[in-house]
């Protein structure tokens, strides 16, 4: 009854999985069950695997139902090979081909295919019924069968679905030891021992479908082989499948040679640099990295340019995460989502710009039950090996100890009177206009660099209107940008 070879291939795949321990356990427990070493009474015998498409729930199940020689009733989006697979087309024909058979395995693949939706976004009464029926069936038989079902997003389930499930597995981006499998089974043929490695070692957060177009882009980019360097630049320019909803900067050219001023700041992210490009070194002497950076300044201060330059320095990509992402979510699920999204990716910076509009709408106050869940989550953060976080906000005061605490402040200033000057002298060079850069500089006096660009633009449109420039244009502009901004302040 046994496929032996089949049940190596699962144990291996269940080894290197990145599941909980006390999942797999119930896994090899259902192989038991069905070999029939366990009561009834004792034995979990629904499945439920959830987590992102490409992270490998089917190929999971594929390899347990590979183990036997049952039949496997079968529905979903996919095709998949088995010696006694029976199709079916809907939940409907499921019930009637269970009722049918002695010995069996029913595997329900992605869920939101399967199911249908109401116009409400609710799944239809009557595949709910289905479902309901399908693992009741099941749960109450005197057979020895089970159940797998799947599904990309446990959140779009109702509680009388999940209700009827035994075991809830959920899959996480594969880790660098089952990448490495993988890539061993897949593409050994094609890549030397050490590109596999070097691709399952810096793919962190990549999944089962981002590998292979890696691999595609680095063979076209070698012109049909794959090298070191193609495999470098296939994985700097290819945006994982989970990172398609966010922007992602990548080949960033701007370093800190392009910032203007901000001397303490760059000193103090050369350290960040350093203790990045020394890794090994760093190790050595334990260092303490800093992996959590809070940037807090007033807007318009240079916060969002320098994680650009500072990417440059690094040569690492940018993802930028905006507030839309995480709008429906409570303070502790967006700081939750935002440390296990974390622990997913190396080699690149994780920004979270205006941070305080989702997550300083609570108390993170030392007292608060907040700082508990805070210090839980961000102990877990503090693991990362290669991400940098940095969380930018306006005002940090709006946070509490309980927040900033866990991270690396780094304060952003107004621009001082050099670095107004520069600035202006960047902007105003181009239209060829001769001006005391001094005197401008000093009439600026409190503005940001986003205020400062506004000055520089209204100036501009006065030169595409056939207006004169002269330092009382300046002055006007000037003027008039302080009113907006003081009737801003008045009127909110």
């Amino acid at each position: 009854m046994i496929n032996t070879e089949g049940l190596l291939q699962f144990n291996q795949l269940l080894k290197t999985s990145s599941i909980k321990e006390n999942d797999k356990r119930a896994l090899k427990f259902a192989i038991e069950f069905l070999e029939g070493k366990h009561d009834l009474r004792l034995s979990s015998r629904s499945f439920l695997l959830t987590g992102e498409p490409g992270v490998g729930k089917t190929h999971l199940v594929e390899c347990f139902l590979n183990i036997f020689n049952l039949p496997v009733i079968f529905t979903g989006c996919t095709q998949i090979k088995h010696n006694s697979l029976v199709a079916c087309k809907s939940l409907k024909e499921v019930l009637e081909k269970i009722q049918k058979l002695e010995r069996f395995i029913v595997f329900i693949d992605d869920l939101s295919y399967v199911f249908k939706y109401s116009e409400y976004e609710e799944v239809s009464a009557f595949d709910r019924q289905d479902f309901m029926k399908v693992a009741d069936t099941i749960k109450n038989s005197d057979k020895k069968v089970v159940f797998f079902s799947t599904s990309n997003y446990a959140q779009s389930l109702d509680e009388s679905v999940l209700d009827r499930i035994d075991v809830k597995i959920e899959m996480d981006i594969p880790i660098e030891e089952t990448k490495l499998a993988f890539l061993n089974a897949k593409y050994s043929e094609f890549m030397e021992p050490r590109l596999v490695k070097h691709l399952a070692r810096h793919s962190l957060g990549y999944n089962f479908r981002d590998l292979p177009e890696v691999i595609k882009i680095a063979y076209r980019c070698g012109e049909g082989g794959i090298t070191i360097k193609n495999l470098n630049k296939s994985i700097k320019d290819y945006v994982p499948t989970s990172l398609n909803k966010y922007q992602v900067l990548n080949n960033i050219k701007i370093n800190f040679g392009n910032v203007i001023g901000k001397v303490k700041v760059k000193r103090e992210l050369y350290n960040v640099i350093l203790s990045f490009k020394k890794r090994k070194m760093a190790k050595k002497l334990g260092l303490k990295r800093h992996n959590l950076l809070l940037f807090d300044g007033p807007v318009g201060t240079g916060k969002t340019f320098m994680v650009k330059a500072l990417a440059g320095e690094l040569n690492f990509p940018v993802i930028n995460i905006k507030t839309k992402h995480f709008l429906s979510y409570s303070n502790y699920r967006v700081i939750e989502s935002l440390g296990n999204f974390a622990k997913r990716f190396d080699n690149c910076i994780i920004f979270v710009d205006e941070a305080e509009k989702i997550i300083g709408r609570g108390s993170f106050d030392e007292d608060s039950p907040s700082d508990g869940q805070l210090n839980e989550i961000f102990d877990g953060i503090d693991s990362i090996v290669n991400a940098l976080v940095i969380v930018a906000v306006n005002n940090s005061s709006r946070f509490g100890m309980g927040f900033w605490d866990r991270f690396a402040m780094i304060k952003f200033e107004l621009p001082n009177f050099a670095e107004r000057r520069e600035f202006l002298k960047s902007m105003i060079s181009k239209a060829g206009i001769e001006v005391e850069l001094g005197e401008v500089a000093r009439m600026t006096e409190g503005m940001s660099f986003r205020d400062l660009e506004k000055l520089c633009n209204n100036i501009f449109y006065k030169i595409l209107q056939g207006n004169d420039i002269n330092i009382s244009a300046f002055h006007d502009a000037a003027r008039n940008l302080k009113i907006i901004e003081s009737e801003r302040d008045i009127y909110g």
